[in-house]
C-alpha cells in the first residue's frame, strides 16, 4: 500500500539520495547487530547471555521502527513543514495526511533516544561482566542510575513541555515551535547524551591501565573508548547542524538516523573483537587463545609429571598445590 502524501499545495522537501541513505545505514546497523548476536552465541551460547545481550533484542526492534517512521514521513511531512498562514487554507485531506506524519514523527522522539539509551546500558553492561574492583563495580552501580535518570528526564521533557498532548501533531490552527520543531527537546537530548556518556568514559581509562584482563578485553575497552569520544562528537554535530539547519522532517531524521547507525556500529566494535581471533573459527567448543594456552600448558605439566621420578613427582605436586 503506498504512503500517502499531501497535495501540491504542501511544498514538501524533497532529496533522492534521503531514503537511500537511510536504508543503506539501517542494513549496516542490522547486520552489525545481528553479527553481534552470532559472536556471543558462539563464545557464551544463549545460557551465557547478559543483560547487553537482551537489550540488543529492543536496540533491533526500535531501530527499525525509526527506519520504518523515517520512510513514512519522508512522503507525508509533518507539521514541521508548514507554515501558519498556509495551513488555513489547505485541503482537510493534506491536514488529515499532516497529522498522520506528525503523530509518527513525534513517537520517534520516544524510539529515536530509546536506541541511544539501550547502546549505553549495554555498555555498561559490558563493564560489568570484566574482572573489577569494589571500587568499579560502585561506580558502575551510580551510572546505571544515573543513565536511568537521565532517561526518565529526557522523557519528562518530550512529553510535558507541549501542552496540551495532541499539540504535538495539531496542524489546524498551527502550534508553537516547541511543539512543532521543539527545540527544548534537542537541547535537553544533547545535555544528557553528552554528559552520560563522559561520565561512562571514566570507567574504561582506569581499567586500561590498572585492571588484569586479557589483551583481547584489553582491545574490547579501547575500541569502547575510543567509539565513546566518537559517539559525543556526533551527538554535538547532530545537534549543532539540526538546531541551525532550515526546520524539516528530513532535516531532523536524517541526522538523527546517522547518530544512531553510529552509535550501534561503535558500541558493538568491542563485543566482536573475537571475530579476530583463530579460536573463535576454531572447530568445536570455543575456547579463547588465553584459556587454550593454560589448557596445554597444563598437560604439558601432567606429562612431565607422568615421566618424571617420583620425587620429582612429588615436587611438583607441592607446586601446583
Amino acid at each position: 500500500m503506498p504512503t500517502p502524501s499531501p497535495s501540491s499545495a504542501v511544498q514538501l522537501e524533497q532529496d533522492n539520495s534521503y531514503l537511500p541513505e537511510v536504508w543503506a545505514l539501517n542494513a549496516i546497523g542490522v547486520i552489525v547487530i545481528l553479527t553481534r548476536i552470532g559472536v556471543r552465541l558462539r563464545t557464551v551460547g544463549i545460557g551465557g547471555f547478559q543483560g547487553d545481550d537482551y537489550l540488543v533484542f529492543l536496540c533491533l526492534t526500535l531501530y527499525t521502527i525509526n527506519a520504518i517512521i523515517v520512510q513514512i514521513t519522508y512522503y507525508t511531512g509533518g507539521n514541521i513543514d508548514v507554515s501558519a498562514s498556509q495551513v488555513l487554507t489547505l485541503p482537510d485531506r493534506d491536514v488529515e495526511i499532516l497529522e498522520y506524519g506528525s503523530k509518527l514523527e513525534y513517537a520517534s522522539w520516544y524510539t529515536y533516544p530509546g536506541v541511544i539509551w539501550t547502546l549505553k546500558l549495554q555498555v555498561l553492561f559490558f563493564f560489568r561482566r570484566l574482572t573489577l574492583g569494589i571500587f568499579h563495580t560502585r561506580m558502575i552501580k551510580i551510572l546505571f542510575w544515573i543513565v536511568g535518570l537521565s532517561w526518565i528526564a529526557l522523557i519528562l521533557t518530550v512529553s510535558l513541555t507541549c501542552r496540551p498532548y495532541h499539540y504535538n501533531w495539531m496542524i489546524r490552527p498551527l502550534p508553537g515551535p516547541q511543539c512543532t520543531f521543539r527545540p527544548q527537546n534537542f537541547w535537553v537530548l544533547v545535555v544528557l547524551n553528552v554528559l552520560s556518556d563522559a561520565a561512562i568514559l571514566a570507567i574504561p581509562i582506569p581499567i586500561l591501565w590498572s585492571l588484569r584482563i586479557s589483551p583481547l578485553r584489553k582491545l574490547g575497552v579501547s575500541l569502547l573508548l575510543c567509539s565513546g569520544l566518537f559517539i559525543i562528537s556526533t551527538a554535538i554535530v547532530r545537534a549543532v547542524l539540526t538546531l541551525r539547519g532550515a526546520p524539516s522532517v528530513i532535516n531532523i531524521n536524517r541526522w538523527g538516523f546517522r547518530e544512531t547507525a553510529v552509535g550501534i556500529v561503535a558500541v558493538t566494535a568491542a563485543v566482536l573483537a573475537p571475530l579476530f581471533t583463530r579460536a573463535f573459527w576454531r572447530k568445536g567448543r570455543y575456547i579463547p587463545n588465553d584459556d587454550l594456552h593454560r589448557q596445554r600448558t597444563y598437560r604439558v605439566n601432567i606429562s612431565s609429571l607422568a615421566a618424571g621420578s617420583p620425587e620429582d613427582q612429588a615436587i611438583e605436586e607441592d607446586r601446583f598445590e
